[in-house]
């Protein structure tokens, strides 16, 4: 059970970090299982974002 917080934490901390950071962090690794690892947290993060901008009303396509 501690360890699903600790993933709970890992993802919220993603969400809240900015997009930029993640990608930059991911593209930037140089080991191939990291970079796997970051750029699935960047898809993450992005994906989170993307739901909180449609669920927006204001949101018009």
């Amino acid at each position: 059970m501690t360890n699903q917080n600790v993933f709970d934490e890992l993802l919220l901390e993603a969400e809240k970090t900015n997009l930029q950071v993640l990608l930059d962090n991911a593209l930037n690794e140089k080991d191939p299982d990291k970079k796997k690892v970051l750029h699935a947290i960047y898809t993450y993060a992005l994906d989170k974002k993307q739901d909180e901008l449609l669920k927006d009303k204001k949101f018009v396509i």
